[in-house]
């Protein structure tokens, strides 16, 4: 239709020139040099209003998604969405004798866990110059069994103090959520542009990083503990194996050894 009307008012135009040039009012002059100018210019302005057109088309579509995206659901959030918090619990003891305090104290901050825990914990007394009066062939175990014990506190006292330094932080990890929360369901502009929106999604991504490792942290401890674990076992089940060994080698040399005299030991025997 566009194309049609500009098409009309230039051969109007340049008919009108042509019937006064007939009529004495001017002098016939036709140039179609001129005339295909004009035809390619009309050509490139209805290319151009297309183009505009499209380009028009496209920022209004663009426009709408973007008004689409700023709407807000029409809800409270700071309502529908709130999450009930569930409050760290800290352990209690009673500390009759004085031997608790410490392991609670430290169960509950991460501090002082060694002295805490054997407070609570009987200590592993050293042999010293006793070490001595057992036998070669029993030392060797014997040591082994005593670092087992050793193994055992350190593993211990390491779980304590991780146990004891995420309760510590709780606090302050629950209040940066909740602030995180507080910013993500405020109703306030400021806080849903596309980068604050951005940048609290970062920072729920970093809070998560964060649990996640003190998840691993705690998950190592375990870990420790059931190497440990597994190492009693262990040498449980070698002691039990070493045992039956030397009943096979030796067994029948003792009981032969043991029985050799009885008869002449019975009738031996005198009051």
């Amino acid at each position: 239709m566009k194309r049609a009307i500009l098409i009309t008012t230039l051969c109007a135009a340049l008919g009108s020139g042509l019937v006064r040039a007939q009529f004495g009012f001017g002098v016939t002059v036709f140039d179609p040099t001129n005339w295909l100018e004009a035809i390619n210019q009309l050509r490139q302005l209805e290319a151009q209003y297309r183009q505009l057109v499209q380009t028009y088309m496209v920022v209004r579509g663009q426009y709408d998604l973007m008004i689409n995206m700023a709407r807000r659901i029409p809800v409270a959030m700071s309502i529908r969405y709130r999450a009930i918090v569930t409050p760290w619990r800290y352990p209690s003891a009673t500390n009759t004798y004085g031997t608790t305090g410490g392991w609670m104290s430290a169960v509950n901050t991460g501090l002082g866990a060694p002295s805490g825990y054997f407070e609570s914990a009987e200590r592993l007394a050293a042999y010293g110059a006793a070490m001595g009066s057992v036998p070669a062939d029993q030392r060797d175990r014997l040591m082994k069994r005593y670092a087992t014990i050793e193994l055992t506190d350190g593993a211990n006292q390491h779980g304590i103090e991780a146990v004891g330094a995420l309760r510590r932080n709780a606090p302050a990890v629950e209040t940066a959520i909740q602030g995180l929360e507080d910013d993500s369901l405020s109703a306030n502009p400021d806080y849903n542009t596309e980068i604050g929106v951005l940048n609290k999604i970062n920072a729920a991504t970093v809070i998560a990083l964060r649990n996640g490792q003190d998840t691993n942290k705690l998950l190592v401890s375990l870990a420790e503990q059931q190497v440990i674990e597994a190492k009693r076992k262990r040498d449980a089940e070698v002691k039990a194996i070493h045992t039956h060994i030397r009943l096979m080698r030796d067994g029948r040399a003792v009981v032969n050894a043991q029985a050799a005299n009885w008869t002449a030991e019975m009738l031996g025997y005198r009051l």
